[in-house]
């Protein structure tokens, strides 16, 4: 009884906010701000039809989905091609190497901001989605590089050097042995990176100032009303844009576990 107890009061904690998150979203607009807060009587989905007839956040899904895949895409590139030096070829210091990228993932946003704004200055980045696109690769090179390095060193050595021996250079037995074994783990941390760069809100607010290049994050919290604050759409709002990560991790669940068992991080 007290298992059932438990997992109860985890299952309210962790989905109660979702739940009131939708609850709010399908309200109608009347009575969103209504205190104390009540259950409603009537569904209505006039918040999710106010919501996808806005063309400003329209443009800001389209702007996430083009930093989020992009930024994705080049840092699995990158860093599988990383990890497989650093897990074959590199020998020596490569722990050093390692803890170097993971110190470069685990700095403080904030601490980098002046920095980046400044090189993004330079290379004319500033309030573009392709300035958006290299901060972020940044931060989820690193991840991608250390989540695929700790999965290739699960890949037995033997395969590779039985390459060798077959004539396969380095970079065809990356291609034919561990790009195709290592499939999970680039799941796994693309959609780390993907989670990662949908949900940014520092970077995203800080290097953007029109809606031609803001992200979802930031789009949504200037979500303004001409009378009052519009809770209900940005309730309706945020639960368009958690639905298709839920249905990516929902989705790409098999290969999220054995990528992140293989990668030595544990759940």
């Amino acid at each position: 009884m007290n298992h059932f107890l438990f997992l109860f009061v985890l299952f309210a904690w962790s989905l109660g906010p979702f739940i009131w998150l939708w609850v709010t979203s399908v309200k109608p607009p009347g009575t969103v701000a209504q205190l104390p807060p009540i259950w409603p009587q009537a569904f209505s989905l006039e918040n999710y039809r106010s919501v996808l007839q806005n063309d400003a956040f329209l443009n800001v899904v389209a702007n996430s989905l083009y930093v989020s895949l992009g930024a994705t895409g080049v840092s699995v590139v990158v860093g599988t091609m990383g990890a497989f030096g650093l897990s074959v070829l590199m020998t020596r210091n490569r722990e050093m190497a390692l803890l170097a990228l993971l110190v470069v993932f685990m700095l403080p946003q904030v601490a980098v901001v002046t920095p980046l704004y400044e090189v993004l200055g330079v290379l004319g980045g500033m309030d573009t989605v392709w300035g958006l696109v290299l901060v972020y690769s940044m931060f989820t090179v690193p991840l991608v590089v250390w989540v695929m390095t700790r999965f290739f060193e699960e890949i037995p050595r033997t395969l590779y050097h039985a390459a060798r021996v077959d004539g396969c250079g380095a970079w065809t037995a990356f291609r034919r042995v561990y790009l195709p074994l290592g499939v999970p783990g680039m799941v796994c941390a693309g959609l780390l990176g993907i989670i990662f760069c949908w949900n940014e809100f520092l970077f995203a607010l800080t290097y953007t100032t029109s809606y031609a290049s803001r992200t979802i994050p930031v789009g949504i919290t200037l979500f303004t009303g001409q009378y009052e604050f519009p809770w209900g759409e940005i309730a309706a709002a945020s639960s368009l844009v958690t639905f298709p990560i839920l249905l990516a991790v929902v989705g790409a669940q098999k290969y999220l576990v054995r990528g992140l068992v293989g990668s030595g991080i544990k759940g």
